[in-house]
């Protein structure tokens, strides 16, 4: 595919994304942000997700 297509497949994504965050935003419950797992998920990876929802709050009172 040319790059002009790609940049525009890739900005309605990007648009797809933003809307959907806004949906979730009005529920008004608690969300987290977790990374691309590009290469998969084996044990290491899966401890480094659950070591960023508990920077992000996940296991507190009021917990994502």
């Amino acid at each position: 595919r040319p790059l002009v297509a790609q940049a525009a497949e890739h900005a309605e994504r990007v648009g797809l994304e933003r809307e959907q965050r806004a949906v979730l935003a009005g529920l008004g419950l608690p969300t987290a942000e977790l990374p691309l797992m590009g290469d998969g998920v084996d044990l290491a990876a899966l401890h480094d997700l659950a070591t960023e929802l508990r920077k992000q709050g996940a296991g507190e009172e009021g917990d994502v």
